[in-house]
């Protein structure tokens, strides 16, 4: 009899037990809950973007040569890269040359296919990082060819009106992706041969030398270098 009247007692004091029980794990549970699924939010996020920048990073790899930037992966051998054109016959170069000395070469006339000429004007260059940028300009009585080194003018040659006959030109400048060069080797930049009439109302390049334009880098040991 008496176990039937502590019953309920002990029942209800068991229900009092569990209660506390039941708080203490929603209070501590919740919490625990919520930084759970805030430290999986982070993870979710940190993976997400790293596999958003190797993609990135596979995608600049592949645009890279694309853009006209100078890359220099080899200290000891001269870098170069033409800068893209942003008018017609634009000519700029960004170049780097290692340890050593240098001399920048400009020549105009008995300009081949191939090969050097005599430089009509030179000068010193030093090792380092230069931009370079050729013009070819007509005004009223001559023709006037610069070479620019950082924006300051390092060569100048001045030719007659007949010099370029305005009837067309071959050639050009390469380097339009970065390339290394050895550097105790001519590097030539740029070389342009003018055409000339057949006599049959046609211009034609000649085989042989002619005049144009040429600019080149060569080693020179013997020359101090300009700063």
């Amino acid at each position: 009899m008496s176990d039937l009247l502590n019953s309920p007692a002990e029942s209800s004091n068991s229900k009092q037990a569990a209660q506390p029980r039941r708080r203490r794990f929603s209070q501590f549970g919740l919490p625990g809950f919520f930084l759970l699924m805030a430290a999986i939010a982070v993870w979710t996020a940190f993976f997400t973007n790293r596999r958003h920048i190797a993609s990135l990073e596979s995608r600049i790899q592949a645009m890279r040569p694309m853009v006209h930037e100078l890359i220099v992966e080899d200290t000891d051998r001269i870098a170069v890269v033409k800068l893209e054109e942003m008018w017609y016959d634009e000519n700029i170069w960004d170049i780097y040359l290692p340890e050593g000395r240098y001399r920048i070469c400009l020549a105009t006339r008995d300009v081949d296919q191939q090969g050097l000429a005599a430089p009509i004007e030179r000068q010193p260059l030093a090792a380092g990082r230069h931009r370079l940028a050729l013009e070819q300009e007509r005004d009223d009585d001559a023709w006037r060819v610069t070479i620019a080194r950082n924006g300051s003018t390092l060569l100048e040659v001045e030719e007659p009106l007949t010099w370029d006959p305005g009837s067309g030109s071959s050639g050009g400048s390469d380097f339009s992706h970065s390339a290394q060069r050895p550097a105790d080797e001519p590097l030539v930049l740029f070389r342009r041969r003018f055409t000339c009439p057949d006599g049959k109302r046609r211009n034609i390049t000649p085989k042989g030398p002619t005049e144009g334009v040429l600019l080149w880098i060569e080693p020179d040991a013997g020359t101090p270098a300009a700063p």
